[in-house]
């Protein structure tokens, strides 16, 4: 009997981890799928005066929402031209320019901007829920959102917004 006591334990403690795992399956979060020609999911982030942006208050808009962090040094690299965005952009009505800060203190995003002199505003997400929601494995992530919310661009990583026409 000695022998079998062994993997007796052993599949005790698998069917015990399976039976965890089937308790958990409702509960964990469903990843949604972003991709271009599909509606995003809902969204919120604030700006600094606690004012909520949300998918559905910026229907009728573009909406460039740019994840980044000043830890990020590919962030850094491009954020000249994230801020030229911003001001060629920031007198229209119909585009809305979102900068949210991912896995950092805002005041030190805010330190950063300073420091470098650019004068962008910066969004937070409350509990990492916009950025759960859109799939950022990483950052800098960008989702251009057309005006009837369905995704016109996703770009993983830096890219030369010189070049791209918003």
């Amino acid at each position: 009997m000695q022998r079998y006591k062994g993997p007796v334990l052993l599949g005790l403690l698998l069917i015990g981890l399976l039976l965890v795992i089937i308790s958990q399956k409702g509960k964990l979060p469903k990843p949604h799928s972003v991709a271009v020609g599909l509606e995003v999911p809902d969204f919120v982030v604030l700006d600094k005066d606690g004012r909520r942006y949300t998918k559905e208050n910026l229907k009728g808009k573009t909406v460039f929402l740019h994840f980044w962090a000043s830890w990020c040094r590919e962030c850094r690299q491009e954020m000249p031209e994230i801020v030229e965005i911003y001001k060629r952009k920031r007198s229209d009505p119909n585009f809305v320019f979102l900068a949210v800060v991912y896995n950092e203190d805002p005041a030190d995003s805010r330190s950063y901007l300073q420091r470098e002199g650019y004068d962008i505003p910066i969004f937070v997400d409350p509990g990492g829920k916009t950025a759960q929601a859109f799939g950022v494995t990483g950052v800098p992530e960008t989702y251009i959102i057309d005006p009837e919310g369905v995704l016109k661009k996703k770009v993983i990583g830096p890219a030369n917004w010189r070049d791209y026409p918003l």
